[in-house]
């Protein structure tokens, strides 16, 4: 029998609103490979229990890599056996074969030796007519390549045509597609699913991870309050960081606090008394000792306001004294929600918010500020080197972790808007982090691909406490040098803008040496930065990649400029190196001058990576100026990256994976930013009215990716320096 496979990408979700038949979120689990696991009358007794869906290392199974089996054993009503049915699976790490009573009904990405990740896809497949029993046993094997494996998230359950075709969000045009809102002080982080009208998890800090060994793990999961109302609304409150969800008879908010910098989540139940003072909420507990406090008030309205505060202890927090003061400020004061609220009004009345904006676009700039804040470690956190970090996405995300490329832009942002402390801050992080682990890494070939002297800036990424990190696979880790290059331009733009000639003169011996200095020995024969893994991180042995070159004249050229701004004899010897990058731009990345490929190696328009779209900051960086390159190059990448739909974008790079093939929120908003500079105006709004429009309907969060076949939200979200950022600063680049 033709096995037929439908992959369709859509929201981070554990289950839907209508279904055939609602999966059990208790499955049996095993590791290992056993081909006579996927028969219907295979003894799995002594299987283990599993959540479904979460990471397996969620469930006890630490740091597995390799194979395992889910199995699950489900009923079906006997009028629903003759239907159309479709078997939808979740999202799997890396890769699957799902069987219905021991028949393959579908699989996706590769297996062992060719392994291929379909991490984040929704499996949705078929059930041939006939397969399906009133007794039934689905049998799922996976393959995970490395980090978090299994099914973990995505939607679950057998779905008649017409709900499989609305759950998944077929069709093109802006949709609903996203049902989750964190909210976070820079300190703990809180996410609340729309659709099990409950918060999934609560974090005591905003980052993913301590070190290689120990991930950050939520102290409540699944908080829900205990009524049999359900809610009609959900939304931020003034584009805050306040989740207000309405119910008939009252309203609740979800928050955390600016305005009091602690660890302590709160709930706050708005209404009449005889409607709340019942209210209570149920929840489990996960890592840490749970310490809460419940709170009734009586408002001047006449209203009642209930509040339940919620806070941990644990090896590295004591916080029952944190808990106690919050409950005595909330008793003492009438208006701690008014006062947050206050707090997101005046940030957004310090920001240089750009004039001229449509409604919905000033909502999003608006959100986008408060993700931004959200999103940066607060200095109240307990690791002095952690401060001031900014995370590439909040959680729901898993991009909860800095990357130096992703926080550029967000530093960027932030100078732009005014926001010049926590530009600072962000650029201190960078500076006092623990790095150097790379100066030497002998790969499998043999050769060193370290950084070869002392360096300032990690070659990936940081874990939550300031240490420097880089992701493996087989292929070794990834080391990049953009991020050298980035560092310096956001480091000039924040100097040239605040006049703060101390952080200059501070830092300035320790740049010269250790960001400097890299690049420059790091530029070859060839006028390019040497291999790396690039922007789309490839591991080793990587390529010489237009971007990081691009990333690194620009840095050099800002920080040339601020020398020669600031009278440092110094601008000289870096302008020479710019120079030649330049040269090696010109020389040996255009293609008949008619546009930049992606990397030196290729030589063919048809190869893997010749075209990628990040070549467009040669043009928002100002290296090159010459409109009809320009002109050229953007006609090019459209025949080749562009969805073929009117209103959509960009992929990434041409013949990748699914990955690549996605529509990039990141380079949609930098294409329209290159787009203004060259006065086609026109053009560059349609990508951004086309974000504002998906946006406003996802709660003003910007994801990382649009699915290719639906445009529906994927990869993570909300993302920051590549969703906010970027965001914020296509409009204020756009009105300039």
């Amino acid at each position: 029998m033709m096995i037929r496979i439908l992959f369709f990408f859509i929201l981070n979700q554990a289950c839907s609103f209508s279904q055939v038949i609602q999966f059990s979120n208790e499955w049996l689990f095993k590791v290992g490979d056993d081909a006579n696991y996927k028969f219907t009358d295979y003894d799995n007794s002594d299987w283990e229990k599993i959540k479904v869906p979460s990471h397996w290392e969620n469930s006890g199974f630490e740091n597995y890599d390799g194979f395992a089996w889910y199995r699950l054993h489900f009923s079906v009503d006997i009028k629903n056996l003759n239907e159309k049915l479709f078997l939808l699976v979740g999202k799997v790490d890396d890769s699957d074969e799902t069987y219905l009573n021991g028949t393959l009904i579908g699989s996706s990405g590769k297996f062992p030796p060719l392994a291929q990740s379909t991490w984040n896809q929704q499996r949705a497949y078929q059930i041939p007519k006939g397969l399906l029993k009133q007794e039934n046993v689905l049998a799922v094997r996976v393959y995970d390549m490395g980090a978090p494996g299994g099914i973990h998230s995505g939607i679950l359950g057998i779905f008649n045509e017409q709900d499989y075709v609305e759950e998944l969000n077929l069709g093109p045009g802006p949709k609903k597609s996203f049902y989750q809102l964190v909210t976070s002080n820079g300190l703990i982080a809180a996410v609340y699913n729309e659709k099990l009208h409950l918060i999934e998890n609560v974090y005591p800090h905003i980052f993913a991870a301590y070190d290689s060994a120990r991930k950050v793990l939520p102290f409540i999961k699944n908080l829900k309050l205990e009524t049999d109302d359900s809610p009609f609304s959900t939304e931020y409150e003034k584009n805050s960081h306040l989740i207000l969800v309405k119910y008939k008879n009252f309203e609740v908010r979800y928050l955390t606090s600016f305005t009091e910098d602690n660890k302590v989540f709160y709930i706050t139940i708005t209404g009449n008394a005889e409607k709340i003072e019942n209210i209570n909420v149920n929840y489990s507990t996960a890592a840490g000792e749970i310490v809460s406090e419940e709170i009734i008030k009586q408002r001047a309205d006449g209203k009642t306001e209930k509040y339940f505060l919620f806070s941990f202890n644990d090896s590295l927090h004591n916080n029952s004294k944190v808990l106690l003061n919050a409950k005595a400020i909330i008793l003492t004061s009438h208006d701690f929600v008014e006062r947050e609220l206050n707090f997101s009004q005046e940030l957004f009345a310090r920001a240089n918010i750009t004039q001229h904006l449509s409604i919905d676009e000033r909502n999003l700039f608006e959100q986008s500020i408060t993700v931004l804040k959200m999103s940066q470690v607060s200095q109240g956190e307990i690791f002095p080197k952690s401060r001031g970090q900014i995370l590439a996405s909040l959680p729901p995300g898993m991009w909860n972790i800095c990357w130096i490329r992703d926080a550029a832009y967000s530093i960027f942002a932030l100078t732009k808007l005014g926001f010049l402390s926590e530009a600072k801050s962000a650029l201190n992080f960078f500076i006092k982090a623990e790095t150097g682990f790379y100066k030497k890494f002998i790969h499998s070939d043999g050769i060193d691909y370290g950084i070869s002297s002392d360096y300032l800036i990690s070659v990936c990424r940081y874990f939550g406490t300031g240490v420097e990190e880089s992701d493996y696979n087989e292929n070794g880790p990834n080391i990049e040098l953009d991020g050298f290059g980035l560092f310096l331009w956001a480091f000039s733009e924040y100097v040239k803008n605040s006049n703060d000639e101390n952080f200059l003169n501070e830092n300035f011996e320790i740049i010269k040496n250790k960001v400097v200095d890299v690049i420059i020995n790091s530029i070859e024969k060839n006028n390019l930065i040497r291999k790396d893994s690039g922007p789309w991180e490839r591991h080793l042995p990587g390529k010489q990649f237009a971007y990081t070159t691009i990333a690194c004249a620009r840095g050099l050229l800002s920080f040339a400029e601020l020398c020669r701004l600031k009278d440092i004899d110094y601008s000289k010897w870096i302008l020479t190196a710019y120079n030649r990058l330049i040269s090696g731009i010109n020389n040996y990345l255009t293609v008949k001058k008619k546009y930049f490929k992606g990397n030196f190696e290729s030589v063919n328009p048809n190869e893997y990576d010749h075209f990628d779209a990040s070549t467009f900051e040669v043009f928002n960086f100002e290296l090159i100026k010459d409109k009809s390159l320009f002109n050229s190059h953007f006609n090019n990448y459209a025949r080749n990256l562009r969805f073929k739909e009117k209103q959509r974008g960009y992929f990434r790079i041409n013949k990748g994976d699914w990955y690549d093939s996605q529509e990039w929120i990141f380079l949609n908003l930098r294409i329209a930013s290159s787009l203004k500079k060259f006065g086609e105006l026109r053009k560059a709004n349609q990508l951004i009215n086309w974000i504002v429009e998906q946006s406003k309907l996802n709660f003003n969060l910007i994801a990382e990716l649009y699915g290719e076949e639906s445009s529906t939200y994927e990869g993570a979200c909300p993302m920051v320096g590549f969703g906010a950022g970027v965001y914020i600063l296509s409009q204020i680049e756009i009105r300039e």
